[in-house]
C-alpha cells in the first residue's frame, strides 16, 4: 500500500479483514473470468473512505489494512478499465485523491451521497459496461431504490454489507418503532415488509386497547427478509452469505452477493458462493 494511504479511518475489527479478503478474491476471479470478453470492466465503491483502515488501537503498521480501494486497484491479471470511488466526506475524498494520484487515468473520485451517485452511474452505463459494485455502509445509508436500480441495469454484480446489527437495535421488543425509524426502515427494505418481523401480542390490555405488536427480531429473520427482497429484483442471489461478528460474537453485518446479469449470473454466483464458503 503506497505511503499516501497513511491517512486511515478508524473503523472495524477482524470482521473488516474478513469482508475485504472475500471482496478481493471475487474481484480477482471476476476480472479473470471476463478478461477475454469485450466488456469494459468497472469497479464501483460507494463508501470508499480514505483507502486505508485502522483496526487496532495503536499506531503500529500492522493495525492498518488495505481498504477496498487498493484491493481493487491491485487486481493485475485483468485490471479494471475504470474505477469509481464515491465518498461523502470532503476530507476523506481529498485524502483519497492524494493517495490515488498515480492511478488518476482510470480512477474517478466523486464527493457525494452514495445513493445519488449510484443512480447517476446506472443511468450513464453503456451497453458493454459490466460492473462490480461494493455497498459498504456504516449503517442504514443504502436505500432500496438504489439497490433496485442497480439490479435493473442487468449489468451489475453487487456485494452488499447489510447492517443487521443497526436494524436489530431499531426494533423495540414491544410496539412498533417510532415513525421516523419506520420511514428509515421503509427506505432500506423498499416497503414495510420489515413488519413481518412483528406479531400481535396475545397479552390482554386494559380498557379494550388493541394488543401491542411484539418483535420477533431475530437476526436470521431480519436477514432472510432482506434476502427475499433481493431475490425479487436480481437475476440470482448467492445461497451462501457471511455473518460478520464483533469481538463479542454479536452479529454486526451480513455480507451478501447478488448477480444482475441473467446470462452471467450462474458463473458469478458459483464464484461468489465458493469464496464465501472457503475464505
Amino acid at each position: 500500500m503506497p505511503k499516501a494511504t497513511g491517512v486511515a479511518q478508524s473503523f472495524g475489527d477482524l470482521w473488516t479483514k474478513e469482508k475485504l479478503d472475500i471482496l478481493e478474491a471475487y474481484l480477482d476471479a471476476y476480472t479473470t473470468a471476463l478478461k477475454n470478453q469485450r466488456f469494459r470492466l468497472i469497479y464501483v465503491d460507494a463508501f470508499a473512505g480514505t483507502g486505508a483502515i485502522q483496526i487496532g488501537s495503536d499506531d503500529d503498521r500492522e493495525s492498518f489494512l488495505e481498504g477496498s480501494v487498493w484491493r481493487a486497484l491491485k487486481v493485475t491479471d485483468k485490471p479494471f478499465d475504470s474505477l469509481l470511488f464515491v465518498e461523502n466526506d470532503k476530507g476523506k475524498a481529498r485524502a483519497l485523491k492524494v493517495a490515488t494520484i498515480d492511478h488518476s487515468e482510470r480512477v474517478d473520485i466523486v464527493e457525494g451521497d452514495a445513493n445519488t451517485e449510484l443512480l447517476r452511474f446506472c443511468k450513464e452505463m453503456d451497453t458493454y459496461d459490466r460492473a462490480v459494485v461494493f455497498l459498504d455502509p456504516f449503517a442504514l445509508q443504502v436505500d432500496w431504490a438504489t439497490v433496485e436500480v442497480l439490479a435493473k441495469t442487468g449489468q451489475c454484480d453487487v456485494w452488499i454489507l447489510f447492517p443487521v446489527g443497526s436494524i436489530r437495535r431499531m426494533l423495540p421488543r414491544m410496539g412498533l418503532p417510532d415513525p421516523q425509524w419506520q420511514e428509515r426502515l421503509n427506505r432500506v427494505f423498499g416497503d414495510d415488509s420489515w413488519r413481518l418481523l412483528y406479531r400481535t401480542s396475545p397479552q390482554q390490555r386494559m380498557f379494550g386497547d388493541p394488543p401491542l405488536e411484539e418483535s420477533e427480531r431475530g437476526v436470521e429473520q431480519i436477514i432472510e427478509n432482506y434476502r427475499a427482497r433481493l431475490q425479487t429484483v436480481f437475476a440470482e442471489v448467492a445461497p451462501t452469505r457471511r455473518t460478520l461478528l464483533t469481538s463479542k460474537n454479536v452479529a454486526l453485518f451480513e455480507f451478501m452477493f447478488a448477480a444482475g446479469n441473467p446470462r452471467g449470473a450462474k458463473i458469478a454466483i458459483r464464484i461468489a458462493d465458493h469464496i464465501l464458503k472457503n475464505i
